[in-house]
Protein backbone atom coordinates (compact mmCIF):
# COMPACT_ATOMS: atom_id res chain seq x y z
CA UNK A 1 0.00 0.00 0.00
CA UNK A 2 1.25 3.25 -0.54
CA UNK A 3 1.64 5.88 1.68
CA UNK A 4 -0.94 7.82 -0.36
CA UNK A 5 -3.22 5.30 0.41
CA UNK A 6 -2.70 4.57 3.75
CA UNK A 7 -5.48 6.94 5.80
CA UNK A 8 -3.30 9.71 7.61
CA UNK A 9 -4.83 9.06 11.30
CA UNK A 10 -3.31 5.80 10.62
CA UNK A 11 0.32 7.18 10.82
CA UNK A 12 1.56 8.25 13.98
CA UNK A 13 4.86 8.21 12.69
CA UNK A 14 3.95 10.49 9.41
CA UNK A 15 2.61 12.99 12.04
CA UNK A 16 4.99 12.75 14.45
CA UNK A 17 7.72 13.69 11.91
CA UNK A 18 5.51 16.16 10.74
CA UNK A 19 5.23 18.20 14.06
CA UNK A 20 9.26 17.59 14.24
CA UNK A 21 9.26 19.53 11.18
CA UNK A 22 7.15 22.38 12.71
CA UNK A 23 8.76 22.61 15.61
CA UNK A 24 12.30 22.65 13.54
CA UNK A 25 10.61 25.68 11.77
CA UNK A 26 9.62 27.20 14.47
CA UNK A 27 13.47 26.81 15.71
CA UNK A 28 14.85 28.48 12.54
CA UNK A 29 12.62 31.25 13.07
CA UNK A 30 15.61 32.47 15.74
CA UNK A 31 17.58 32.40 12.25
CA UNK A 32 14.99 34.15 9.76
CA UNK A 33 11.53 34.71 10.16
CA UNK A 34 9.23 32.97 7.91
CA UNK A 35 5.83 34.35 7.90
CA UNK A 36 6.82 35.92 4.77
CA UNK A 37 8.08 32.91 3.25
CA UNK A 38 6.25 30.69 0.40
CA UNK A 39 5.45 27.20 1.57
CA UNK A 40 5.79 24.46 -1.67
CA UNK A 41 4.89 20.84 -0.73
CA UNK A 42 2.73 17.75 -2.24
CA UNK A 43 0.41 17.63 1.03
CA UNK A 44 -1.40 15.04 -0.02
CA UNK A 45 -5.27 15.22 0.17
CA UNK A 46 -5.36 16.35 3.52
CA UNK A 47 -3.28 19.15 3.23
CA UNK A 48 -2.27 18.79 6.99
CA UNK A 49 1.40 20.32 6.52
CA UNK A 50 -0.08 23.35 4.48
CA UNK A 51 -2.52 23.61 7.44
CA UNK A 52 -0.08 23.48 10.26
CA UNK A 53 2.78 25.94 8.88
CA UNK A 54 -0.35 28.02 8.49
CA UNK A 55 -1.41 28.02 12.26
CA UNK A 56 2.09 27.85 13.91
CA UNK A 57 4.03 29.71 11.43
CA UNK A 58 1.43 32.25 9.97
CA UNK A 59 2.64 31.04 6.78
CA UNK A 60 -0.15 32.50 4.04
CA UNK A 61 1.80 31.79 0.53
CA UNK A 62 0.60 27.84 0.52
CA UNK A 63 1.41 26.19 -2.92
CA UNK A 64 0.34 22.52 -3.09
CA UNK A 65 1.02 20.20 -6.33
CA UNK A 66 0.01 16.24 -7.02
CA UNK A 67 0.47 14.56 -10.12
CA UNK A 68 -3.04 12.70 -9.96
CA UNK A 69 -5.65 15.27 -10.71
CA UNK A 70 -8.24 13.31 -8.28
CA UNK A 71 -5.71 14.11 -5.76
CA UNK A 72 -5.29 17.79 -6.63
CA UNK A 73 -9.44 18.38 -6.80
CA UNK A 74 -9.45 16.94 -2.66
CA UNK A 75 -6.47 19.19 -2.03
CA UNK A 76 -8.93 22.63 -3.23
CA UNK A 77 -11.30 21.41 -1.20
CA UNK A 78 -8.90 21.30 2.32
CA UNK A 79 -7.72 23.98 1.75
CA UNK A 80 -6.38 25.35 4.84
CA UNK A 81 -7.47 29.19 3.23
CA UNK A 82 -8.66 30.35 -0.43
CA UNK A 83 -5.35 31.84 -1.27
CA UNK A 84 -3.52 28.08 -0.84
CA UNK A 85 -2.87 27.34 -4.81
CA UNK A 86 -2.87 23.52 -6.17
CA UNK A 87 -1.54 22.57 -8.80
CA UNK A 88 -1.65 19.70 -10.99
CA UNK A 89 2.03 19.03 -12.14
CA UNK A 90 5.04 16.21 -11.37
CA UNK A 91 7.94 17.07 -9.13
CA UNK A 92 10.47 17.37 -11.82
CA UNK A 93 8.24 20.24 -13.43
CA UNK A 94 7.69 22.30 -10.83
CA UNK A 95 11.13 22.33 -9.73
CA UNK A 96 12.34 23.41 -13.52
CA UNK A 97 9.34 26.24 -13.81
CA UNK A 98 9.79 27.00 -9.98
CA UNK A 99 10.09 30.97 -11.05
CA UNK A 100 6.92 30.98 -13.07
CA UNK A 101 5.09 28.40 -10.39
CA UNK A 102 6.09 31.35 -7.94
CA UNK A 103 4.95 34.12 -10.38
CA UNK A 104 1.82 32.46 -11.47
CA UNK A 105 0.07 31.96 -7.63
CA UNK A 106 0.99 35.81 -6.39
CA UNK A 107 4.27 34.64 -4.42
CA UNK A 108 7.09 36.12 -6.12
CA UNK A 109 7.20 38.60 -3.16
CA UNK A 110 8.12 35.92 -0.66
CA UNK A 111 11.26 36.51 1.62
CA UNK A 112 12.28 32.55 1.31
CA UNK A 113 10.90 29.58 0.43
CA UNK A 114 10.47 25.95 2.28
CA UNK A 115 10.26 23.14 -0.06
CA UNK A 116 9.01 19.22 1.07
CA UNK A 117 9.43 17.49 -1.80
CA UNK A 118 7.43 14.02 -0.11
CA UNK A 119 8.21 10.85 -2.64
CA UNK A 120 7.84 7.45 -2.25
CA UNK A 121 8.41 5.38 -4.89
CA UNK A 122 11.79 3.70 -4.53
CA UNK A 123 12.41 3.08 -7.88
CA UNK A 124 12.53 7.00 -9.29
CA UNK A 125 15.80 7.49 -6.40
CA UNK A 126 17.80 8.18 -9.09
CA UNK A 127 15.84 10.69 -10.26
CA UNK A 128 14.68 11.99 -6.78
CA UNK A 129 18.40 12.65 -5.84
CA UNK A 130 18.74 14.74 -9.27
CA UNK A 131 15.56 16.85 -8.69
CA UNK A 132 16.68 17.68 -5.20
CA UNK A 133 19.91 19.07 -7.08
CA UNK A 134 18.19 20.89 -9.49
CA UNK A 135 16.25 22.46 -6.57
CA UNK A 136 19.11 23.63 -4.83
CA UNK A 137 20.42 25.37 -7.93
CA UNK A 138 16.90 27.45 -8.10
CA UNK A 139 17.55 28.58 -4.27
CA UNK A 140 18.94 31.12 -2.60
CA UNK A 141 20.57 31.26 1.00
CA UNK A 142 17.89 31.08 3.89
CA UNK A 143 15.40 28.44 1.65
CA UNK A 144 14.48 25.39 3.71
CA UNK A 145 14.44 21.80 1.90
CA UNK A 146 12.59 18.85 3.47
CA UNK A 147 13.02 15.21 1.59
CA UNK A 148 11.22 12.30 2.34
CA UNK A 149 12.29 9.09 0.57
CA UNK A 150 11.65 5.31 0.82
CA UNK A 151 14.63 3.87 2.73
CA UNK A 152 13.39 -0.20 3.31
CA UNK A 153 16.04 -2.04 1.81
CA UNK A 154 12.47 -4.67 0.42
CA UNK A 155 12.08 -2.08 -1.64
CA UNK A 156 14.70 -1.95 -3.89
CA UNK A 157 13.82 -5.13 -5.96
CA UNK A 158 11.01 -6.77 -6.95
CA UNK A 159 8.94 -8.78 -4.38
CA UNK A 160 9.75 -12.77 -4.42
CA UNK A 161 6.45 -13.95 -7.12
CA UNK A 162 4.37 -16.06 -4.87
CA UNK A 163 5.68 -19.63 -4.97
CA UNK A 164 9.22 -18.58 -6.41
CA UNK A 165 12.41 -20.02 -4.80
CA UNK A 166 13.57 -18.45 -1.68
CA UNK A 167 16.86 -16.05 -1.82
CA UNK A 168 19.47 -16.34 -0.27
CA UNK A 169 19.93 -13.52 1.96
CA UNK A 170 23.77 -12.72 0.85
CA UNK A 171 22.34 -12.66 -2.87
CA UNK A 172 19.12 -10.70 -1.62
CA UNK A 173 21.55 -7.84 -0.43
CA UNK A 174 23.24 -8.27 -3.20
CA UNK A 175 20.85 -7.50 -5.48
CA UNK A 176 19.55 -4.90 -3.46
CA UNK A 177 23.30 -3.31 -4.00
CA UNK A 178 23.35 -3.93 -7.41
CA UNK A 179 19.89 -2.27 -8.25
CA UNK A 180 20.65 0.99 -6.21
CA UNK A 181 24.10 1.37 -7.56
CA UNK A 182 22.23 1.30 -11.43
CA UNK A 183 20.08 3.95 -9.83
CA UNK A 184 21.86 6.65 -8.40
CA UNK A 185 25.41 5.87 -9.73
CA UNK A 186 27.94 8.43 -9.04
CA UNK A 187 25.75 10.11 -5.80
CA UNK A 188 26.58 6.50 -4.30
CA UNK A 189 29.35 6.92 -1.44
CA UNK A 190 31.94 4.71 -2.64
CA UNK A 191 32.39 2.72 0.74
CA UNK A 192 29.14 1.64 0.09
CA UNK A 193 28.54 -2.53 -0.19
CA UNK A 194 26.09 -5.34 -0.51
CA UNK A 195 26.33 -5.67 3.44
CA UNK A 196 24.64 -2.41 3.85
CA UNK A 197 21.84 -2.71 2.72
CA UNK A 198 20.15 -3.40 6.13
CA UNK A 199 17.07 -1.13 7.65
CA UNK A 200 19.85 0.55 10.14
CA UNK A 201 22.75 0.90 7.68
CA UNK A 202 20.66 2.02 4.22
CA UNK A 203 19.11 5.34 5.08
CA UNK A 204 22.97 6.80 6.08
CA UNK A 205 24.23 5.65 2.56
CA UNK A 206 21.04 7.60 1.29
CA UNK A 207 21.46 10.57 3.55
CA UNK A 208 25.18 10.55 2.01
CA UNK A 209 23.90 10.18 -1.50
CA UNK A 210 22.21 13.23 -1.11
CA UNK A 211 24.84 14.71 0.17
CA UNK A 212 27.00 14.22 -2.48
CA UNK A 213 24.37 15.90 -4.55
CA UNK A 214 24.12 18.98 -2.55
CA UNK A 215 27.62 19.29 -3.15
CA UNK A 216 27.54 18.91 -6.76
CA UNK A 217 25.03 21.50 -6.49
CA UNK A 218 26.95 23.91 -3.89
CA UNK A 219 30.65 23.37 -3.90
CA UNK A 220 32.43 24.29 -0.69
CA UNK A 221 34.48 26.76 -3.36
CA UNK A 222 31.16 28.54 -3.75
CA UNK A 223 29.33 31.47 -1.25
CA UNK A 224 26.63 29.18 -0.25
CA UNK A 225 25.93 25.88 1.09
CA UNK A 226 23.36 23.25 2.31
CA UNK A 227 23.30 22.15 5.85
CA UNK A 228 21.67 19.52 7.21
CA UNK A 229 19.27 20.52 10.22
CA UNK A 230 17.46 17.31 10.80
CA UNK A 231 17.71 13.89 9.37
CA UNK A 232 15.00 11.11 10.77
CA UNK A 233 14.08 7.65 9.44
CA UNK A 234 10.81 6.00 10.84
CA UNK A 235 8.43 3.19 9.77
CA UNK A 236 4.51 3.61 8.80
CA UNK A 237 4.92 -0.10 7.01
CA UNK A 238 8.21 0.53 5.04
CA UNK A 239 10.84 2.81 6.44
CA UNK A 240 11.04 6.12 5.12
CA UNK A 241 13.76 9.10 5.34
CA UNK A 242 13.04 12.79 6.08
CA UNK A 243 16.02 14.99 5.62
CA UNK A 244 15.72 18.61 6.26
CA UNK A 245 17.92 21.41 5.53
CA UNK A 246 19.02 25.15 4.83
CA UNK A 247 20.98 27.33 2.38
CA UNK A 248 23.38 29.32 4.14
CA UNK A 249 26.17 31.79 2.90
CA UNK A 250 29.47 29.84 4.15
CA UNK A 251 30.42 32.91 6.18
CA UNK A 252 26.90 32.24 7.97
CA UNK A 253 27.05 28.73 8.81
CA UNK A 254 28.31 28.19 12.31
CA UNK A 255 26.31 31.67 13.24
CA UNK A 256 23.40 29.92 11.94
CA UNK A 257 24.24 26.99 13.67
CA UNK A 258 24.57 28.63 16.82
CA UNK A 259 21.08 30.46 17.10
CA UNK A 260 18.97 27.33 16.18
CA UNK A 261 21.42 25.40 19.25
CA UNK A 262 20.88 21.92 17.16
CA UNK A 263 22.89 20.44 19.83
CA UNK A 264 20.21 20.96 22.27
CA UNK A 265 16.94 19.78 20.16
CA UNK A 266 16.83 16.12 20.29
CA UNK A 267 16.50 15.70 16.53
CA UNK A 268 19.02 17.91 15.60
CA UNK A 269 21.73 16.95 12.72
CA UNK A 270 24.69 18.92 11.86
CA UNK A 271 26.01 15.99 9.44
CA UNK A 272 24.90 13.77 6.85
CA UNK A 273 25.40 11.04 9.31
CA UNK A 274 23.62 12.27 12.23
CA UNK A 275 20.11 10.06 11.61
CA UNK A 276 17.50 9.65 14.47
CA UNK A 277 15.15 6.97 14.59
CA UNK A 278 11.66 7.16 15.67
CA UNK A 279 10.00 4.00 17.41
CA UNK A 280 6.43 4.82 17.43
CA UNK A 281 3.88 2.18 18.39
CA UNK A 282 0.00 2.58 18.35
CA UNK A 283 -1.01 3.58 22.05
CA UNK A 284 -4.03 3.35 24.28
CA UNK A 285 -5.38 6.90 25.27
CA UNK A 286 -4.90 5.43 28.74
CA UNK A 287 -1.44 3.74 28.11
CA UNK A 288 -0.46 7.46 26.59
CA UNK A 289 -1.86 9.32 29.12
CA UNK A 290 0.44 7.46 31.80
CA UNK A 291 3.59 7.64 29.78
CA UNK A 292 3.00 11.31 29.25
CA UNK A 293 2.65 11.57 33.12
CA UNK A 294 5.59 10.18 33.99
CA UNK A 295 8.27 10.62 31.23
CA UNK A 296 9.99 13.54 32.65
CA UNK A 297 10.17 12.46 36.61
CA UNK A 298 10.45 7.97 36.63
CA UNK A 299 12.96 5.46 34.99
CA UNK A 300 12.57 3.64 31.99
CA UNK A 301 12.54 0.77 34.15
CA UNK A 302 9.73 1.86 36.53
CA UNK A 303 7.64 2.83 33.92
CA UNK A 304 7.69 -0.80 32.37
CA UNK A 305 7.58 -2.37 35.91
CA UNK A 306 3.98 0.00 36.27
CA UNK A 307 2.69 -0.97 32.53
CA UNK A 308 3.34 -4.69 33.32
CA UNK A 309 4.22 -5.42 29.69
CA UNK A 310 7.32 -5.54 27.15
CA UNK A 311 6.40 -5.28 23.94
CA UNK A 312 4.00 -3.32 21.72
CA UNK A 313 2.76 -4.81 18.78
CA UNK A 314 6.45 -5.26 17.74
CA UNK A 315 7.87 -2.79 19.35
CA UNK A 316 10.40 -3.40 22.52
CA UNK A 317 9.07 -0.92 25.03
CA UNK A 318 12.17 0.12 26.09
CA UNK A 319 13.29 0.90 22.75
CA UNK A 320 10.21 2.98 22.21
CA UNK A 321 10.70 4.60 25.86
CA UNK A 322 13.73 6.23 24.55
CA UNK A 323 12.73 7.69 21.55
CA UNK A 324 9.27 8.86 23.33
CA UNK A 325 11.46 10.67 25.81
CA UNK A 326 12.17 13.21 22.89
CA UNK A 327 9.06 13.23 21.43
CA UNK A 328 6.31 12.77 23.39
CA UNK A 329 4.86 16.54 23.03
CA UNK A 330 4.48 15.76 19.06
CA UNK A 331 2.29 12.26 19.79
CA UNK A 332 -0.85 12.55 17.99
CA UNK A 333 -3.97 12.42 20.33
CA UNK A 334 -6.69 10.06 18.05
CA UNK A 335 -10.63 9.38 19.81
CA UNK A 336 -13.06 7.64 18.61
CA UNK A 337 -16.37 9.55 18.00
CA UNK A 338 -19.61 8.55 18.28
CA UNK A 339 -22.02 10.30 16.13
Amino acid sequence: MSGQAVPYHLRPHKTVDRRLFLDLLARFERWIPLDRYAYISMGAYPLEDHKLVHRVLGITRLIAFDMEPDIVARQKFNRPIDGCHCLHCKSGELIEKLDHVLADCSCSDATGIVVWLDYTDPKQIGQQIREFQNLLGKLKAGDVVRVTINAHPNSLIDPRPAGGRPIPVTEKMDQQYRKLKDRIGEYLPSDTSAEKMTAEDLPLVLSESFGSAALKSLPVTGDTTFSPLSIVRYADGQQMLSITGTLVRQEELEPMLDRLDLLSWPFGSASWKKIHQLVVPALTLRERLFLERGITTRTTEKLIEELGFNQAGDVPIEDFLTSFRDYYRFYPTILAAEF
